[in-house]
């Protein structure tokens, strides 16, 4: 198997990046593993780079060589990693090629879904990892690995983001400073949504997201019935709701224990679908997986299992159900 480690030079300090550099070196050597380490050079260069490697064995005739790719960064670097395995050949998507992720940017949440931070950072443990078979969320002709949120999640990431671009922010500052900041301006998002069933929901909602996975936010369970491959989407809309009722009820969000309280029942409408269009009536933002950008109109699907991302040893020995391959 050939190892490839992307790093994007922007995630993370550059004092873990040297870290990890060593780290792969050594266990890569320690193992007699196959690698090289590539930094990206702009955006949706790692993407790119899964190509050209592909493309390197196509024209040498080699139809063996397993490959696997680790994206060192954040959520961002999976939503990269996801839409370059979906560029692949069909012939490699089909178990030639898996992706890992070294969670060194921010936020990390799609990798809870399977184990700690610490297994994610264990070289070793990547290197001996497991591919599984998990869903991905097909939208206008693009991927995503872990959720899709409008609404407050959403400006709380954007307000996060401006915050980290202020050289004076410390470290771990930036995301309480930008919920308090959303809270106070305490947005909320008129949209429309068209499920597969026919069901239609329109007004103005504090939060909606589309999820494959259970967390976002750094940590927050927010879908907590999600799971990576059943084919299906976890789809929340929050009413709207005063700010004290929402301060009450986050702790139990996070916790991922809201779902099926009385508060839930009257605040929330939480519903599974194979597919969903959400139409924002003035223009809104989504954020994607950790990148935001505005939107009109998202044509939102289930892919089941055309996804092979590689969870590292230890977490993957904890595995349990259909995920374990």
């Amino acid at each position: 198997m050939q190892h490839i480690f992307i790093m994007n030079p922007n995630a993370g300090r550059r004092k873990e990046q040297a870290k990890l550099k060593r780290a792969i070196d050594v266990a890569c050597k320690e193992a007699d593993a196959s690698y090289e380490i590539y930094e990206t050079k702009c955006k949706d260069d790692g993407m790119a780079q899964m190509l050209r490697v592909v493309e390197a064995l196509e024209a040498e005739g080699d139809t063996e060589t397993q490959l696997r790719f680790y994206f060192c960064g954040g959520d961002g670097s999976v939503l990269e990693a996801a839409n370059g395995f979906m560029a692949l050949p069909e012939a490699y998507r089909k178990g030639r090629v898996s992706v890992g992720v070294i969670p060194i940017g921010t936020g990390n949440d799609f990798i809870r879904n399977f184990g700690k931070a610490a297994d994610f950072m264990d070289i070793h443990a990547q290197l001996n990892g497991t591919p599984v078979q998990v869903d991905a969320i097909s939208f206008n002709q693009r991927y995503a690995a872990n959720m899709l949120n409008v609404g407050f999640d959403c400006q709380v990431v954007k307000k996060v983001e401006e915050l980290r671009g202020n050289f004076f922010m410390r470290k771990g500052l930036a995301y309480p400073i930008g919920v308090a900041c959303t809270l106070l301006r305490f947005p909320h998002a008129q949209i429309k949504l068209t499920f597969d069933d026919g069901e239609t929901y329109e007004g103005r909602f504090l939060l909606s997201f589309v999820a494959n996975g259970c967390y976002c936010g750094g940590g927050f369970k927010s879908a907590s019935e999600a799971k990576q491959d059943d084919g299906l989407l976890d789809v929340m809309m929050v009413k709207p709701i005063s700010r004290l009722k929402f301060i009450s009820l986050i702790g139990k969000y996070k916790k991922g224990t809201l779902l099926g309280t009385r508060a839930a029942k009257k605040y929330i409408l939480y519903k599974q679908c194979k597919s969903v269009t959400v139409e924002a009536v003035a223009g809104e933002d989504v954020c994607i997986d950790g990148e935001v950008e505005p939107f009109g109109k998202l044509q939102i699907q289930a892919e089941q299992k055309v996804f092979y991302f590689s969870v590292p040893s230890q977490a993957a020995s904890v595995i349990k159900g259909s995920l374990a391959r």
